[in-house]
C-alpha cells in the first residue's frame, strides 16, 4: 500500500474537516454504543480519530491502523491511549482488523483501493452488524475558475492515475462512493450520502499549488505551460478550484432507528 508524507496530510487536515459532513458524522456517533472500540482504517496521522473524538463522543477507545510506523507514532500521540496496529491494509484481514470493534471509519481511503477491498471490508463489518463512516471519497469532480483550454486533458490524465494500482489491484478512484453505496445495500445497511468538496480560493494557496503540482506531474508532456499559467493566477489570487469528495454512512437497520433518536453535537 502506497504511504503518504505527513507535510501533505498535515496540509489537508483542516480543508477535510471544514468540508466533511457534520450530519453524517453526528449520526455514526449516535450509533455507536457508549465506551465501544472504533477501528480507523488507514489512519495516517489520526486525523479522522481526533475529529470524531472531539465532536461529543470522548468516550470512544480507538483502534488505530496504518502501514507506516511514523504516522502510527503521531495519531498515537494525538489520541491518548488508543491502540495502534501496523498492517499493511492491502494483505491484512478485514475481519481480524475489526475484531473487538463497535464500529469502522476511514478517511481519504476509499478511492485508493480496489472494488474487492470495499467488498471484503463491507462483508467483514455486516458480519457483526457494524456502522461504518467511510469520508471524503473523490467524485471526480474538479471545476476551475477560470477555466482553460488544456484542463480537459490534464484531468483526464489524472483520472486515469487515481485508477492505478496502490498496492490493492487496480483503485477504484472516482468510482468509490457508487461501489462502497452498492455493496452497503448489498449487505442490508440503510445509505446516507453526503458531499464534502473542497473549495479552495484566494487563500489557499499552499494547498493549490500542491494540487496544481499534483496534477501536472500526471499529465502530458507538454502541461509545463498551463501548470504555469495556473501557478500565475494562484500568485495574483485569481484562481477557485473545487474538489469533489463524497461522504458515505452505513447504518445496519437497528443501528439506523436507534441512531435517529439520539443526538450528537459537533463544534
Amino acid at each position: 500500500m502506497e504511504s503518504f508524507a505527513p507535510d501533505w496530510l498535515a496540509l489537508r487536515e483542516e480543508y477535510d474537516a471544514a468540508a466533511r459532513s457534520r450530519p453524517l458524522a453526528r449520526a455514526f456517533l449516535a450509533a455507536l454504543p457508549r465506551r465501544v472500540r472504533v477501528a480507523d482504517l488507514g489512519c495516517g496521522r489520526g486525523a479522522n480519530a481526533c475529529y470524531l473524538a472531539h465532536a461529543g463522543r470522548p468516550d470512544l477507545r480507538w483502534r488505530l491502523v496504518d502501514g507506516d510506523v511514523r504516522l502510527l507514532a503521531q495519531a498515537r500521540g494525538r489520541l491518548s491511549g488508543a491502540e495502534t496496529r501496523c498492517a499493511d491494509l492491502a494483505r491484512a484481514d478485514a475481519g481480524m482488523l475489526l475484531r473487538g470493534c463497535g464500529g469502522v471509519t476511514a478517511s481519504a481511503l476509499c478511492d485508493l483501493v480496489s472494488g474487492a477491498w470495499i467488498d471484503a471490508l463491507v462483508r467483514a463489518a455486516a458480519r457483526h452488524r457494524l456502522p461504518l463512516l467511510l469520508a471524503l471519497s473523490v467524485d471526480g469532480r474538479v471545476v476551475f475558475a477560470p477555466d482553460g483550454d488544456a484542463d480537459a486533458a490534464v484531468l483526464a490524465a489524472f483520472r486515469r492515475d487515481q485508477r492505478r494500482d496502490k498496492g490493492f489491484g487496480p483503485a477504484l478512484g472516482p468510482a468509490a462512493p457508487s461501489r462502497i453505496a452498492r455493496a452497503l445495500r448489498r449487505h442490508g445497511y440503510a445509505v446516507r450520502t453526503a458531499r464534502s468538496d473542497w473549495r479552495l480560493g484566494s487563500g489557499d494557496g499552499v494547498l493549490l499549488r500542491a494540487l496544481i503540482a499534483g496534477f501536472a506531474a500526471v499529465a502530458p508532456a507538454d502541461s509545463a505551460a498551463w501548470r504555469g499559467a495556473r501557478e500565475r493566477q494562484i500568485a495574483a489570487g485569481a484562481l477557485t478550484l473545487r474538489v469533489g469528495h463524497v461522504d458515505i454512512l452505513g447504518l445496519p437497520g437497528a443501528r439506523a432507528d436507534a441512531a435517529a433518536s439520539r443526538t450528537v453535537n459537533l463544534p
